[in-house]
């Protein structure tokens, strides 16, 4: 399993579909690849992976081989669209991303200010830490 945040997401998804596209690591597989707080549906962020490694398309990294999940709270200012699957093609095994709405209510401070982009919020959500559970 690999679990990315924010920044992390666009770079874990780079690496993952550079392993496959590249064909030097056929014997690498990601069973669960979890994204939380991605910027990834942004327009500039999309055509930039499409403009850098010339991609026909964004998709679902072809080394994941069970699950691609989205996690996302609609008022994380990062995670702007929080629905990744209406751009993000499947691939050949049919994975696509499932996309999962959360609420990251972490507390930001003591006046009870919220987050909503924290990581650790998203980690302690239900949804992610039974997620991260039942793949343990």
């Amino acid at each position: 399993m690999l679990i990315a945040h924010s920044m992390g997401t666009i770079i874990a998804y780079d690496v993952l579909r550079e392993i496959g596209h590249s064909g030097d690591h056929t014997d690498f597989k990601l069973p669960h690849f979890v994204t939380i707080g991605s910027p990834l549906e942004l327009p500039h962020v999309k055509a930039k992976i499409l403009e850098e490694r010339d991609y026909a398309l964004v998709r679902t990294p072809s080394v994941v081989t069970e699950r691609w999940v989205n996690y996302a709270d609609r008022k994380d200012p990062v995670a702007f669209d929080v629905h990744l699957w209406d751009n993000y093609g499947e691939i050949k095994s049919k994975i696509r991303v499932e996309d999962d709405l959360v609420l990251n209510d972490y507390p930001k401070n003591a006046e009870g200010d919220r987050n909503h982009h924290k990581s650790y919020g998203y980690l302690r959500t239900p949804e992610v830490s039974n997620h991260i559970k039942h793949f343990l």
